[in-house]
C-alpha cells in the first residue's frame, strides 16, 4: 500500500510522499511495513486499544478478573494502577514499573500480568516497547479511531460483498462531499463543542500530571489516572477519543 501511494504522489504531484508521524494499532506487521518504506517515521499507538489489550489479559485469568472487579480488593486496586502508565514519559516507564512491582500485594498472582507486560510492552526489546505507547498527557491526537470510524461508515454503505460499479461511484462521491464539508469546517475553525464531562476528564488528567511533576508522588498519580482510564469500564466518547 505504501509503495502504491508513493507511486501515485510521484505520478500526479511529482513530489515525494514522506510520512513523518503515523498512528497505528498494535500490529507488528503494520509497524514493520511502515518502517520499511519510511525508516524515520515516528509510530504512535492508541492508548485506548492498549488499555483494552491489558484488560483482556486480566479478564482471561479468573483470579485477576475477580480481584479487578472488586473495588475493595488490594490486588484489584494494584492492577488498576497500571492503566496510568501510558500517561508517563516513555523514559520513566521502567522505573515506574519496578515501583509498581514493589507495591504488589500478591506476587504469586500478580506475576501473571507483569510477566505479560514485560515481554510485550515494558522491556526495551519487547514487541511494543514504551516509546510506542507512553507519553505525558496532552491534547494532541493519539488514536486510530478516526480512520476506523471512517472505514466502518464507508463499509456500512454497501449491502453486498460485490456491489455494482455505479453504487461504488455514488458512495465515493458522497464520501468526497462529506469530507470536503469537514475540511471547510476545519478551515473556518468550526468545531463541535466537547461534552463537559470529557473536558473535565482531560483537564483533570493534565492537572494530575502537573501535580506529579511537582510532588513526585508516582503511586498517587497512577492511582488517579489509572482509575480514570481503566480498561474494563471506560467508555470512550467521540470527543475525548483524541486524547488517547
Amino acid at each position: 500500500m505504501w509503495k502504491y501511494l508513493l507511486e501515485l504522489c510521484q505520478r500526479f504531484f511529482t513530489s515525494t510522499f514522506d510520512v513523518q508521524k503515523l498512528h497505528l494499532d498494535f500490529e507488528s506487521g503494520a509497524h514493520e511495513a511502515a518502517k520499511e518504506i519510511f525508516p524515520n517515521v515516528i509510530i504512535v499507538t492508541c492508548r485506548f486499544h492498549l488499555g483494552q489489550a491489558w484488560w483482556r489479559k486480566i479478564n482471561g485469568d479468573s483470579n485477576l478478573r475477580n480481584a479487578y472487579k472488586d473495588n475493595n480488593n488490594e490486588l484489584g486496586q494494584w492492577l488498576k494502577l497500571f492503566f496510568g502508565l501510558p500517561f508517563l514519559p516513555s523514559d520513566e516507564i521502567e522505573d515506574a514499573f519496578l515501583a509498581l512491582i514493589a507495591e504488589c500485594p500478591s506476587l504469586e498472582e500478580g506475576h501473571v500480568f507483569t510477566d505479560y507486560l514485560v515481554s510485550t510492552y515494558i522491556a526495551p526489546d519487547s514487541l511494543f516497547p514504551p516509546y510506542l505507547w507512553a507519553q505525558e498527557p496532552s491534547v494532541n491526537p493519539r488514536t486510530t479511531n478516526g480512520p476506523e470510524s471512517f472505514h466502518r461508515t464507508y463499509n456500512g454503505q454497501f449491502y453486498s460483498p460485490h456491489p455494482p460499479t455505479y453504487v461504488v461511484i455514488s458512495v465515493l462521491k458522497e464520501t468526497q462531499a462529506q469530507t470536503l464539508t469537514i475540511i471547510n469546517y476545519i478551515k473556518n475553525n468550526v468545531h463541535k463543542p466537547m461534552a463537559k464531562k470529557d473536558k473535565l476528564l482531560i483537564e483533570s488528567t493534565l492537572q494530575n500530571y502537573n501535580d506529579y511533576k511537582v510532588h513526585k508522588d508516582l503511586i498517587l498519580y497512577l492511582r488517579k489516572t489509572g482509575n480514570s482510564y481503566q480498561g474494563k469500564n471506560f467508555k470512550k466518547s467521540k470527543n475525548v477519543e483524541k486524547f488517547f
